[in-house]
Formats: C-alpha cells, structure tokens, sequence
C-alpha cells in the first residue's frame, strides 16, 4: 500500500514538471514572435544596423521569409501615403546634346510629406529628399533610358550596361557585360525587369540585334537572374522574339509578365498588339491592346502602364480632347474596359490610385490629385517636379534646382530588404 501511495504521488510531480516544459517553450515562441512583429515595421535603415546587434536578430532579418513579410508590410505602409522616388536626368550642356550627367540621384517624396510641408506657412516649396546618388566616372555612358522599379529595387538602364540598386540598402550591382548585341551605333537596348513569383527570383530581360542594321527583322532577347549564385551571366532565350521591339523601350511589368510595343513601321497591322513575355515559362505572346477605334490615336498617344496590379492602357484624344483609362484583369486574352474618362486638354496618366477614391496623375511635370466625386482637381493638391526643392544630407534647406533637366523618372516606391547580390552586405557603401 505505501509503495503504491508513492507511485501516485509522483504521477502529478510530472505532470507539473511536463508544464513547466511547455510553459517555458510557449514563452520563447511568444517571445520570438513579438521581436517578428516589432522587426517587420521597422524601416530597411534601421534593420540594417539591427543586424549586428546578435547573431539571432541577424538571422531573422536575412532569413528569405522575413524579406518578403517585410516587403508585404512595406508595400501597405507606402502605398497610403503614396511614397515615390524623383530621379532628375540632366543634360550636360545648356544647348541639349542629348548627352546627360553620369551623376544618377535618387530622391524621396511622399504625398503626406508634400501635405505637411504645404500646411506649414515657413515652407515656400515642397522637398524632395536624396535617398541615394552613385557618381559614375565622366564619359562611362552618355544615354539613359527611363528608370523601372518592383520591389525595392531600381532599374537604370544606359547605352553601355545596366545597372541595379537597391537604394534604401545602399546597394547596387553592376549587371555583367554581353557579346550578343552586333548594333554599331550606341543605343538604349529594349529592357524591363520583375519578379518571377515561381522561382521568387528577379529577372532582368534585354533585347539584343543579331545585325549591325536595326532595321533588319533580328532581334534575340537575354535573360539575366538577380541575385543567382549559380551562373551569374546572361542566358539566351530558346526562341526569339516573334516581333521586332521599339527601341529604345522600358518594359512594362505585369502580373509576372513584360509588356513591349511592337515596332509598327516593320509590322504594319490593322490591330493593336503588345508584346507579352512571361518572366514564368520565358515564352513570348501577343496581347490585343485595344478594340480597333480611336484610329486616329498614335502610339505616342497610348501609355501602357500597371495600375492596382492591373494592366492598364490610358489614351490621349486631341480631337475629343479626352483622357481615357482603360484596363484589363485578363493578360492572355484581355477584355478592356474603359475605366475613367477625364475630359482634359493635355496628356497625362494615373501612376497611382488614392485610397478616398481618385487617382494621383502625371502631367508633364506635375503630379495632382484627381477627384473622382468632384471630377476634377485642386489647385492646392498640384506638385509641380520643377519647383520642388531636392535636398541631400549635406546640403543647406535651399535644395538643388536645375536649368538643363531632359526628364523626370517618377517611380511609386516601395523600400525592401530584397538583396541583390548573392553575398550582400547590409552595410552602407
């Protein structure tokens, strides 16, 4: 009886050690999780310097996971207030020689820092801040084609190579050279760049000439992986393109494809059609643009651009002097419909959706708020590009102001973690 009396008298001691196991686990998990959701809110500079602080905190802000958590949480942080990047193209003479500066800046600007900024009677402008510059040696190119951006990471293609940063790490890389271009004269080579979301890896994908005479039917297209540790030099693509691309052109990039006009004066044809190149399966297809009106519309008329994640094909009338946004769900086989029509008397075309409804348009160089209740604008909610004061960290509050801008890239922003080298170091250049 008394052994037996003992025997019961442990079984519950066990139970309350097993408790204690489980408790103590359950506090480190809880523990871990609330450095996870304090982590995935702070800003990429902020993390950067976290990484030395324990070599736990390192592993949780490298591991792939947390980059894309942190991007999903970023991309919602960014997008309401809009947070864009303004990179000024500057030519080098005063008489245009269509030669720009090798000094690339990269300025940050948000619309409830724009909001702020105009609600203080001290500030006669709005600011643009520098969030990264990379001077490059005079003479290594003298083109430069517009700018793209997808998560985090920014596009700059240029007439000798490509180039892409990740500018809230202070990273770039230097993409390697290729032998397959046989063009002469120095161009801006077709380009776009995205995410394959099958192998979550970016790819950059380039047009290339097989003859020295561009206006030969030849074209190959060179597929480039960001961040791969396995080959890091451009690939081929097994088929070619069934179209000749416009040069010089920035793709578009779409629910994990590119989108390219055609060059209409080799293919003369009654139908509008993009180019779409999957960044998936790396094959090519065709996307009917447009039902078969507006004939009088040019290409250059057309902006072909992603709105709310989807395609969107926004058209200039001058005869009816309207602005008509047209977008589409389905890529393969698209059934547009017109969005918005905004009866204006210049171009201009929505980069971006406002959370009251309403759009944020470019015009030129100003960015304004569209009203869709009130169809129409504010003279207080226009941002004029020009008159914007860029500021840099070493700079006086009067900011840059240039007389010899070509153009402004204006890119909707989002900052990300996302490396771009197989190796890349947190650290700031």
């Amino acid at each position: 009886m008394v052994v037996n009396d003992a025997r019961k008298k442990k079984v519950p001691q066990r139970k309350r050690r097993t408790r204690r196991r489980q408790t103590k686990f359950s506090c480190e998990d809880l523990l871990d999780e609330i450095v996870w959701e304090i982590l995935i809110r702070l800003p990429v500079e902020s993390l950067v310097r976290f990484k030395s602080v324990s070599k736990a905190w390192r592993t949780i802000i490298s591991d792939p996971v947390f980059v894309r958590a942190h991007l999903h949480h970023s991309k919602q942080k960014h997008h309401n207030p809009l947070s864009f990047l303004i990179i000024p193209q500057i030519y080098l003479e005063p008489d245009p020689s269509n030669i720009v500066s090798t000094n690339i800046r990269l300025y940050h600007c948000s619309l409830q820092q724009q909001q702020q900024q105009q609600d203080d009677r001290m500030s006669s402008s709005a600011i643009a801040t520098l969030l990264y510059g990379k001077h490059f040696q005079a003479g290594e190119f003298g083109l430069v084609s517009q700018m793209a951006h997808c998560d985090g990471l920014v596009l700059l293609p240029i007439d000798t190579n490509t180039y892409i940063f990740n500018p809230a790490m202070r990273d770039v890389v230097e993409l390697p050279k290729s032998h397959r271009n046989m063009l002469q004269h120095s161009a801006c080579l077709p380009i776009g760049f995205g995410l394959d979301a099958s192998t979550g890896r970016y790819k950059v994908v380039r047009s290339f000439y097989y003859s020295s005479d561009c206006h030969h039917i030849a074209m190959g297209m060179e597929v480039f992986i960001i961040n791969d540790d396995q080959d890091g030099s451009w690939r081929e693509t097994l088929t070619d393109p069934p179209a000749l691309i416009s040069c010089p052109q920035t793709a578009i990039h779409c629910k994990g494809c590119l989108f390219y006009f055609i060059d209409r004066k080799i293919h003369s044809c009654s139908t509008r059609v993009l180019l779409r190149f999957s960044l998936g399966d790396e094959t090519f297809g065709f996307t009917p643009l447009l039902p078969n009106m507006y004939t009088q519309v040019e290409d250059e008329d057309i902006i072909i651009h992603e709105l709310d994640g989807e395609l969107c094909a926004t058209i200039f009338s001058k005869v009816q002097r309207q602005v008509l946004i047209w977008m589409t769900r389905d890529i393969p086989d698209p059934q547009w419909k017109c969005h918005r029509i905004i009866n204006f008397s210049e171009p201009c075309y929505p980069i971006a959706s406002l959370s009251h409804g309403g759009f944020l348009l470019r015009r030129g160089n100003s960015l304004f708020r569209y009203y869709l209740e009130a169809h129409g604008i504010k003279e207080e909610d226009t941002l004029d590009i020009d008159d914007l004061r860029f500021i840099g960290p070493t700079e006086d509050t009067m900011g840059h102001a240039w007389e010899n801008v070509c153009w402004f890239d204006i890119l909707l922003y989002t900052e990300s973690l996302v490396p771009i080298t197989p190796k890349a170091s947190l650290q700031a250049l």
